[in-house]
């Protein structure tokens, strides 16, 4: 009965591995992006999402995105949902997944975004806020919207999925990851949570200096920081500043 039981074990190891192998060469042959399902366990996912439902009243309107009529949140580092999200357990389940040997979680902040009526964000790849580029992880809470999030494949090919809640889509930032966008919000309405995860050693870039401040509750430190470099830089640039980029996601 050992030897059985070792055997079944050794089968379900390699099966495991089968599986993680195939996610990490369909994330790279998809061009840097990835859909899964059942992402967080039914307890985790569940406490989650009844912590991100109350803070919809702190929800404000976002700055300096393509996105339009997005509401969001910065989620505070003391949560328990950036407890379950931003966690060594859950970067060495998106390293898996997409095959990067190593992944942290970003002092980027977590932020909570909703999109309801006419909301929508247009074609674009995602603002490198580490060098080298960093992984966007989008978590779906909630969606009863018949919005669509699409992408072009490395075939030019264009890709839809509608995501459901307690799913993930990972995209790699940057020219290397995939051009995407999210249709426009007719009915219903979509809540997600999105999250930074990135290589060791990794240094910020300035987009990431530019966007800490998109929704609030970004923390203090970092944001005053940011209102610093930012400041220099325009005191740098003048009388040419150049233009800052979009964000999406």
């Amino acid at each position: 009965p050992r030897a059985r039981h070792m055997l079944h074990r050794h089968l379900l190891v390699l099966g495991l591995a089968g599986i993680s192998a195939a996610l990490q060469t369909q994330y790279q042959a998809n061009g840097g992006v990835l859909y899964r399902e059942h992402f967080l366990s039914p307890a985790d996912f569940e406490a989650v999402q009844r912590e991100c439902r109350s803070l919809r009243g702190q929800m404000r309107a976002e700055k300096d995105s393509i996105a339009r009529r997005r509401l969001g949140v910065c989620l505070d580092r003391k949560s328990l949902t950036h407890a379950k999200l931003m966690s060594a357990d859950i970067a060495a389940k998106l390293a898996r997944l997409t095959g990067v040997e190593r992944l942290e979680p970003s002092e980027f902040p977590a932020e909570l975004r909703h999109y309801g009526d006419g909301s929508m964000m247009d074609w674009h790849q995602d603002d490198v806020l580490y060098d080298p580029p960093q992984t966007e992880v989008i978590l779906t809470l909630e969606n009863s919207a018949d919005c669509f999030t699409e992408w072009i494949g490395p075939d030019g090919e264009r890709e839809c999925v509608w995501t459901e809640p307690n799913s993930v889509l990972l995209v790699r930032a940057g020219a290397g990851g995939p051009s995407h966008r999210v249709t426009r919000v007719k009915r219903g309405e979509r809540t997600i949570v999105k999250c930074v995860f990135h290589a060791p050693g990794c240094e910020k870039t300035p987009s990431f200096y530019d966007h800490i401040n998109s929704f609030p509750g970004a923390q203090k430190s970092v944001a005053e920081r940011a209102r610093a470099l930012a400041a220099k830089a325009k005191e740098a640039d003048r009388p040419g500043r150049r233009g800052r980029g979009e964000r999406g996601r």
